[in-house]
């Protein structure tokens, strides 16, 4: 533990008063915060506009790192759904699988899962990065506008369902949705991931990827 961390034991708190220890240390300051939990709380580390950085281990429940606006959020452990919706910023990092829904509707940040994750990942994704580094599951960058989904294993049926910007890459094998194409990574691409894989410390082979994009920047008008 840092000189300056704050250790709570989630086990102690609801998920209401768990956010508020949080909120309230960082109006006072503190920036570093490891929390123990096995309650599988949901909606954990909600709304964090400061820049902090919030370990916690254990595994936790829905919507956990939601709405965060500049916060590092690290997990050791699995989470529920919709992990870091609506986030606009910051970075959440998962060491262990998700369940359904991770990043759904995220304006900007970075989500890692160093993991499996299941269905929907990225959808409506309008500007972020999502790295899985393991499966998902199906209709992942459903209605995805903007940003980046890159999934180092297999994913499921309708991969890039309507998607209608941005780009999902998928190192395994995948199917793909409505108004989605296939394309070959250019040298951008492989500069890009080969980026992100070293920050990340995942080891894969960028000969194996393919990249999805939109069809039709407009699918819905004809």
């Amino acid at each position: 533990m840092h000189a300056e961390e704050i250790l709570i034991s989630g086990d102690d708190y609801s998920t209401r008063n768990l956010n508020q220890e949080i909120k309230k240390g960082l109006k006072e300051n503190q920036k570093n915060f490891w929390i123990e939990n096995s309650q599988k709380l949901d909606s954990v580390a909600v709304g964090i506009r400061e820049e902090a950085y919030i370990k916690l281990e254990g595994d936790f429940g829905d919507f956990l790192g939601a709405l965060n606006d500049g916060a590092k959020i690290e997990v050791q452990g699995r989470t529920g759904r919709y992990l870091g919706n609506t986030m606009t910023d910051g970075e959440i990092i998962i060491h262990g699988s998700t369940d359904e829904g991770a990043g759904f509707g995220m304006y900007d940040g970075t989500i890692v899962i160093h993991g499996n994750s299941g269905d929907g990942v990225g959808q409506l994704n309008k500007g972020g990065l999502i790295v899985v580094n393991g499966d998902i599951g199906n209709l992942a960058g459903l209605y995805m506008l903007s940003g980046d989904l890159i999934v180092t294993g297999n994913a499921g049926e309708d991969t890039g369902e309507w998607i209608i910007g941005g780009t999902i890459y998928v190192g395994g094998d995948f199917q793909t949705g409505t108004n989605a194409q296939i394309k070959p990574l250019d040298k951008s691409d492989k500069e890009k991931l080969s980026r992100i894989f070293k920050t990340y410390n995942i080891s894969t082979d960028l000969d194996k990827f393919q990249k999805i994009q939109h069809m039709k920047a407009r699918p819905f008008y004809g």
